[in-house]
């Protein structure tokens, strides 16, 4: 019997019988455990992936309404827009010319 490996439904059947040969030895004196153990295992994993995709919901929403919250605020007027704030305050952080030099720049300034 030749096999295509390409073709995807035939991929899953060699396995599947391969897996079933392997199987049928074990089945008979572990094959209940095997298959408890496995749906344990799986039952786990659904659940820890189940509260983790909850938690990151409830962070989304959480983040959503936080920004809601802070869009309507700056609509009514009750919040300044923050980039006028920061134009704001990175104006005012601006070094003047009237402030003293650092030494770095003092020596930069008797390079030239």
């Amino acid at each position: 019997m030749s096999i295509d490996f390409s073709k995807k439904e035939q991929r899953e059947g060699y396995l599947q019988n391969k897996l079933d040969d392997l199987l049928d030895g074990i089945n008979a004196s572990y094959g209940q455990s095997l298959l408890d153990e496995l749906m344990i295992r799986l039952e786990a994993t659904i659940d820890d992936f189940n509260k983790e995709v909850d938690d990151l919901m409830d962070s989304l929403k959480k983040s959503s309404d936080e920004k809601e919250k802070l869009l309507q605020q700056i609509k009514s007027g009750e919040i300044e827009d923050t980039k006028e704030e920061k134009t704001e305050s990175a104006d005012d952080e601006a070094p003047s010319d009237k402030q003293e030099l650092s030494e770095w720049e003092k020596r930069l300034e008797g390079i030239k």
